[in-house]
């Protein structure tokens, strides 16, 4: 790893994986393109926050999706998704260094990044990078306090949930609604819940949206809608009692948070990028660089969660700017 890369992309989703294939396309050296990923393996959103079978649509939230570039995918399960991107990978022969944390990425006088990680690797040189990492990483997690008695029944996704448990999901989006409607469809024999502060659930998509309120309407999910919740504490057997602003209670075997991620906006402000707002960083439209020049975004970080197609599309844009840049 001591010559320099022409391209490090930090992030192995479809839109990192997608930038380093439109740059080999585009005629930069593949030898000279890198891929860092902190995870064991690519794709780490879908992989973690998918449930099995799951279907990975190209469209999303009623918009139809359209590929600029030359990656695409077809609709599928989860685990047709993942292999299209292993076969990718193989295709194009990318080059990805997995379970690499990077903290920093810094542009140097001469122009050069250095990206530094917590892996023996040490600093990796690059003329170009491209930040491609989501906002799932990590979890919103609510305000109060949880009891250490019951933490390892406060979970983010359903993976420790055992059959026949009454369980409460909290939050209001696809992810929330999915892991409600998916535990009943599991047939586990789940008491299940969902609460949501609002009254109305407005941050789903159509087909979720219409999934959810009916089974609500058939019984097969509580509705704990119009209600936050103000603490949870332990019951004397070591279960979930919560405790809701509107002064009633209710005892669960586990609780179920799905309140998104957040952007990692220490990480943008540690490469000296500029934020738009807290959940996105400056760029430019067309091309994606930001303001240090040589620096690019793409994915969730530029216009917040968005369709898999779109972040492949932002991968592309970046990846011809780059490969122009370069000389090629």
């Amino acid at each position: 790893m001591s010559k320099i890369f022409d391209l490090v992309v930090i992030g192995a989703g479809p839109g990192g994986i997608s930038a380093a294939v439109e740059a080999q396309l585009a005629g930069v050296d593949k030898e000279k393109v890198l891929i860092l990923e902190k995870s064991d393996a690519h794709n780490e959103t879908v992989r973690k926050f998918y449930k099995h079978g799951k279907r990975v649509d190209v469209d999303w939230n009623g918009i139809k999706a359209e590929f600029h570039g030359h990656l695409t995918f077809t609709q599928g399960s989860k685990e047709e998704y993942i292999k299209q991107f292993d076969e990718i990978i193989e295709k194009y022969n990318l080059k990805v260094v997995y379970n690499h944390h990077v903290y920093a990425a810094h542009k140097k006088e001469d122009g050069i990044f250095e990206i530094e990680s917590n892996h023996e690797l040490g600093v990796i040189k690059s003329r170009k990078v491209v930040v491609a990492i989501g906002v799932m990483g990590k979890p919103n997690k609510p305000g109060y306090k949880f009891p250490p008695k019951i933490r390892p029944r406060l979970n983010f996704n359903l993976d420790k949930v055992c059959p026949g448990e009454k369980v409460m999901i909290v939050g209001g989006g696809d992810t929330a609604g999915e892991y409600a409607y998916g535990l009943v469809d599991m047939n586990l024999e789940c008491d299940v819940t969902l609460n949501y502060r609002k009254s109305e659930i407005t941050r789903m998509n159509p087909t979720n949206k219409e999934i959810v309120e009916r089974y609500i309407k058939e019984g097969k999910i509580n509705s704990r809608l119009g209600v936050d919740v103000e603490n949870v504490e332990a019951t004397e057997d070591g279960k979930v009692k919560v405790n809701f602003k509107d002064g009633s209670s209710e005892v669960f075997d586990r609780v179920v948070y799905a309140l998104g991620g957040t952007t990692p906006t220490e990480f943008l402000q540690n490469c000296g990028i500029e934020m738009a707002d807290k959940w996105t960083a400056k760029h430019d439209p067309k091309t994606f660089e930001t303001n240090v020049e040589g620096m690019y975004v793409i994915g969730d970080v530029v216009e917040g969660a968005q369709s898999i197609a779109v972040a492949i599309n932002h991968g592309y844009y970046a990846a011809l700017d780059i490969a122009k840049k370069l000389g090629n």
